[in-house]
């Protein structure tokens, strides 16, 4: 488009197509922040939903970090409605971390949206994340070095949940529009937004990267344009190898556990082996993010050759001929600058460690969850049947009813406390459910 010229608002006609192509559901729900992008899919929504029935939920998260957000998400709720939009806000209450705030609260928001949407029958959530958003992310990413997996950046779908909850599908249906195209939206339809002044603001790293981009675009050096086809064809790379990765996990006698642990039979030689390390380390750790390709495949190496390894709460362990990855104990049990896993009451379904979801069964009440440590004998016998690494019990939840272990839930073969373990080390690697 020639320098000055105003960019076209993306019509509700080609919104309604790509909400068809993604199959939305006849209920589903809105991120909206009050913003130029955020009021651009709420407007274009309201539209899909009178012409086609579909009801729609707006939701727009206090965060309580700034003294404006609470008239900001007022303003929000009044836009929404205005045009047809049942409005929640949401409220991130209790203590803030004293530092990665930020990252503490895209969780934070991400788990209020998941949770209402599912409170409310949701069968989407749909965030107004732009191309210059993904172009912005992935200009990030390269300049952090990422891998093939980083610089495939944002999808257009994925799935969410709050804990323990069923997963919500996570939809995008703005990556393919412009900020500028969603700016004419709004101003076209006479709608007022909120510009956030921290998104002028140069001691963030992405405003700092906008003005980069932008001026890298002026010269005719680098594109939002390009940045996004290289997302796009690196995000079927992306597929391609993590079907290679999966196909090598199955040749390497790959298995995984109730337990929360996997296990290979050997390491073989495969440019898939790094990734399939990586994911191997993410999915047995409980932690929100996977290590690096080359830092996975370091420890893999390390443990072939000394007998062990830590990386990212996991331990990975060479022993009876196998390599197994479980979870680290000194990140369960507690050491230098990390504390102890406390003992946690079990009310409802419980997301422990990232790693389980608890539920307990037949009505059973006063029960707590903890690790078992190194408090066995009340397991019994039985536990001489378990085949894997010692550590994997002593990180593993215990069920405790007035501070007596009672059962050990992911372990089939003992006694459950009441109470059921899902495992998620298989979800965790395949990457299709994000839990905040």
């Amino acid at each position: 488009m020639p320098t000055g010229e105003t960019p076209p608002s993306v019509t509700s006609e080609a919104f309604g197509a790509r909400l068809r192509a993604l199959k939305l559901p006849s209920r589903f729900a809105l991120a909206v922040s009050g913003g130029r992008d955020s009021m651009a899919l709420a407007r274009l929504a309201a539209v899909y939903g009178q012409d086609t029935g579909a009801e729609i939920f707006a939701y727009s998260v206090d965060h309580g970090l700034r003294a404006e957000a609470a008239a900001e998400t007022a303003r929000a709720a009044v836009w929404c409605e205005a045009i047809g939009l049942t409005h929640r806000t949401l409220k991130w209450i209790g203590e803030k971390p004293a530092s990665g705030v930020q990252a503490a609260a895209r969780a934070a928001r991400y788990r209020l949206l998941a949770e209402a949407a599912a409170k409310d029958r949701c069968g989407a959530l749909l965030t107004a994340h732009s191309a210059d958003d993904q172009a912005e992310t992935v200009f990030m990413r390269l300049a952090r070095g990422a891998g093939l997996y980083g610089l495939s950046a944002m999808r257009t779908e994925t799935r969410i949940a709050a804990g323990s909850e069923a997963p919500v599908r996570l939809l995008r249906p703005l990556l393919g529009f412009t900020r500028a195209q969603l700016t004419a939206t709004v101003e076209n339809a006479g709608q007022a937004y909120i510009d956030d002044p921290s998104n002028e603001d140069p001691v963030y790293e992405r405003v700092r990267m906008r003005a980069l981009l932008a001026a890298l675009e002026e010269q005719n050096l680098l594109t939002g344009a390009a940045l996004n086809r290289t997302a796009d064809r690196l995000g079927q790379a992306a597929a391609r190898l993590r079907q290679q990765e999966d196909d090598l996990f199955d040749a390497l006698g790959g298995c995984f556990y109730s337990w929360g642990g996997a296990s290979i039979d050997k390491l073989g030689n495969s440019n898939a082996l790094g990734g399939l390390s990586a994911r191997l380390i993410h999915a047995v750790s409980g932690e929100p993010h996977a290590p690096d390709e080359m830092s996975a495949l370091s420890a893999l190496q390390a443990a072939n050759r000394d007998g062990a390894a830590t990386l990212g709460g996991t331990l990975v362990k060479f022993w009876k001929a196998r390599m197994w990855f479980l979870r680290e104990p000194g990140a369960v049990l507690g050491r230098g600058g990390v504390a102890p896993i406390k003992s946690v009451a079990i009310a409802n379904a419980l997301f422990w460690d990232g790693r389980f979801i608890l539920r307990p069964e037949n009505g059973a009440t006063g029960l707590t969850a903890a690790p078992i440590g190194f408090d066995r004998g009340a397991l019994g016998p039985a536990i001489t049947i378990f085949s894997g690494p010692g550590e994997a019990i002593s990180t593993s939840p215990g069920i405790y009813q007035g501070g007596a272990l009672t059962g050990a839930p992911a372990f089939p073969f003992m006694a459950s406390g009441g109470v059921r373990a899902e495992p998620l080390v298989k979800e965790r690697f395949s990457g299709g459910i994000i839990r905040f």
